[in-house]
């Protein structure tokens, strides 16, 4: 039976996308890359607090330090009275997020017979542009942003068509015997003709041969399509989270 702890799954999504910057407050890790992703700026808050209020003000003290606001990775590994704690401080929850889990073999052999594209250690000139022409926002310092928090571990990289210009690309985190799914995308032009679902398999395929034996991956709560693809694949929700972001109130005139 895959393991299925919620605080183990926030760690290796942390460490799947590191943040560029981090400091721990007691159980809690303030996260920052400039504002870059809402993971790799915010509070992995997978741990009790003694004092959630103390807690919640050094955390905004810390990102306001930084000029960026205070947001809270909330799952079920959080201490129960946080979202209260955050909602009576005026935050919002925005972008609940599903976690999948799946045996690698049992994914490389599901998708073994339609399974396609190339797998590297390092990701080819083209790879970036694909990914971020279907999912960065930002320009040219996002961007570079992006590079650096992809660099900050190993991964398997993969993609179909044109090194320099990718149709389709994944990234497989590797995380000790896990492997974390990112960055799956595909441009507009070369959808519906299944590179997703190939790219995922290719990506098992490699990580079983690797000696990977789980893998993981998150995706929003409200993408049917992909959960769909995923199911196929034979990922199941084990956990989940979301983000909380304080409401910037009006001033009074």
């Amino acid at each position: 039976m895959l393991p299925t702890e919620p605080a183990l799954l926030d760690r290796l999504a942390d460490r799947g996308w590191p943040a560029l910057e981090t400091e721990q407050l007691g159980g809690w890790t303030l996260r920052a890359s400039g504002g870059v992703t809402n993971r790799a700026n915010s509070v992995l808050a997978s741990a009790e607090a003694p004092d959630l209020d103390d807690a919640i003000g050094r955390a905004e003290a810390w990102y306001s330090e930084r000029g960026l606001p205070a947001v809270f990775q909330v799952s079920p590994a959080s201490p129960p009275g946080l979202a209260v704690a955050l909602a009576r401080r005026h935050y919002r929850e925005h972008s609940p997020t599903d976690i999948l889990v799946a045996g690698s073999e049992a994914v490389a052999r599901t998708a073994s017979s339609r399974s396609s594209g190339v797998v590297a250690d390092v990701a080819p000139p083209g790879w970036l542009d694909t990914w971020w022409e279907v999912d960065g926002r930002g320009g040219d310092r996002e961007r570079e942003t992006v590079a650096r928090i992809l660099s900050g571990g190993p991964a398997l990289y993969a993609w179909s068509g044109d090194p320099a210009a990718p149709d389709a690309v994944a990234r497989l985190a590797l995380v000790g015997e896990w492997g974390g799914l990112y960055a799956v995308a595909t441009l507009p032009r070369a959808r519906r003709r299944g590179l997703a679902r190939s790219l995922a398999g290719a990506l098992a395929v490699a990580a079983s041969d690797r000696g990977v034996e789980n893998l993981w991956l998150q995706v929003l709560a409200d993408n049917a399509a992909a959960h769909a693809l995923y199911a196929e694949l034979g990922f199941v929700q084990v956990s989940g989270y979301s983000y909380w972001e304080k409401v910037r109130l009006a001033r009074p005139r």
